[in-house]
């Protein structure tokens, strides 16, 4: 028996956590490039929330117009359910983890909070063998900021929720 649903946590409309609603949905379609992952844990992180609440601290025509229902969520832990015949990077079975769609994710949802996602493999790497998958979930996005915040010394992107540009630590600054 092919099953066709599964649970997931949506939006049919920005609104508060009220808005989230856990309900039957389609099982994702898996596209060339891409992997069917069943989900073990989820990270959740500003992103999400400010999608949930429609961005509303963003200036009017940076918010997103995004199509409902939309299931958010970006960070992912799980097993690899199925895999597109171009993929060989993975193999059902696999555990794996990711920041799904990311940036896109945070303006249209990375579908990320439901039994299954898919995406991109390149979107994934494999689990670390000595975490579990709620740490595996909760790592992606941390260590993104972590890493551009301490590793990569600055950016560019315009931030709206800031008046001034994202620059390096001071490097005369104690070090932890």
């Amino acid at each position: 028996m092919t099953i066709t649903t599964m649970k997931a946590v949506r939006l049919h409309a920005f609104g508060g956590p009220n808005a989230l609603r856990y309900e039957d949905a389609p099982l994702p379609a898996l596209a060339a490039g891409e992997i069917l992952v069943r989900v073990h844990a989820v990270g959740l992180n500003p992103p999400d929330w400010y999608l949930r609440d429609g961005y509303g601290a963003l200036p009017p025509e940076w918010r997103p117009n995004p199509t409902f229902p939309l299931i958010p969520g970006s960070d992912v832990s799980g097993e690899v359910a199925a895999v597109a015949e171009d993929v060989t990077a993975f193999a059902v079975g696999d555990l794996v983890h990711a920041m799904v769609r990311f940036p896109a994710s945070a303006f249209s949802g990375g579908a990320a909070y439901a039994q299954f996602v898919s995406a991109p493999a390149t979107d994934f790497a494999h689990k670390p063998a000595n975490i579990d998958h709620v740490h595996a979930a909760a790592a992606p996005m941390s260590l993104l900021t972590a890493w551009q915040f301490l590793i990569d010394l600055g950016h560019r992107e315009a931030n709206p929720f800031q008046d001034f540009p994202h620059s390096p630590r001071n490097s005369t600054a104690r070090r932890c």
